[in-house]
């Protein structure tokens, strides 16, 4: 019976596998920089190797460079699965024009809020990653909009707001333990929002090593300066 219960165990962790849902490393959210304004365009963050600069503008295929003479970072269009809505900001003068076109186009989810189980793909088990999001409005009348991204595993975002041109970014960074990751969109009003995102492979973070492994190494540089003296 115990094999039984183990082995049913077991098929129903793999079920949750292959439908995305077992897999989902923690992300830790900071708010990132401004993109709105004339220099928008300049809060897009460029550290570490870019692996891909997706907008979700309701197409497939369309690519619009941003600042060409500067960042040249090109936007790839697609037509999210996540989402079932369309829509266009009025002008905004962000940026460059480029970025002033990718900010003006999300898509959008009407009356529900999104759980994407795959929303990234083609990742590498054990890499490091940054992710930055985009979603701001200029349209009027959205005070009391609030926007959270969450990870599925009860990590989330500081909710940014959709006032009208307040147009900030928020960074996850989370290690890979799959070739897909998770993403939770929850809009207080249940119609989450996403202009564009940018992914990069990015360096870890080295831990700062605790009292007990200085006190250690420092032992161990005793214990070789002693072997050395006294050799002949």
């Amino acid at each position: 019976m115990f094999h039984r219960h183990t082995a049913a165990a077991c098929l129903a962790a793999a079920t949750l596998s292959l439908a995305g849902g077992a897999h989902a490393a923690a992300i830790t959210w900071t708010l990132g920089p401004s993109f709105g304004g004339p220099l928008g365009h300049q809060g897009i963050l460029t550290n570490g190797t870019l692996v891909e600069a997706t907008h979700l503008a309701g197409v497939a295929g369309q690519q619009t460079v941003i600042d060409p003479g500067g960042l040249n970072l090109t936007f790839t269009s697609i037509d999210s699965p996540h989402f079932d809505q369309f829509f266009i900001d009025p002008p905004n003068n962000i940026g460059d024009a480029g970025w002033a076109h990718v900010v003006s186009r999300f898509e959008w989810s009407l009356g529900l809020d999104v759980d994407a189980p795959g929303f990234l793909s083609g990742l590498t088990v054990g890499q490091t990653y940054q992710l930055q999001l985009f979603s701001g409005r200029s349209h009027a009348n959205l005070d009391a909009r609030t926007l959270s991204f969450g990870d599925g595993e009860g990590h989330w975002s500081t909710p940014i707001g959709m006032a009208a041109n307040s147009f900030v970014s928020v960074v996850g960074t989370f290690v890979a333990d799959a070739s897909t990751q998770r993403l939770l969109f929850d809009d207080n009003t249940n119609s989450p929002t996403l202009s564009a995102y940018v992914l990069r492979e990015v360096a870890p973070v080295s831990p700062v090593p605790e009292p007990g492994s200085w006190a250690l190494a420092l032992a161990g540089l005793v214990a070789m300066s002693v072997c050395v003296r006294r050799r002949p």
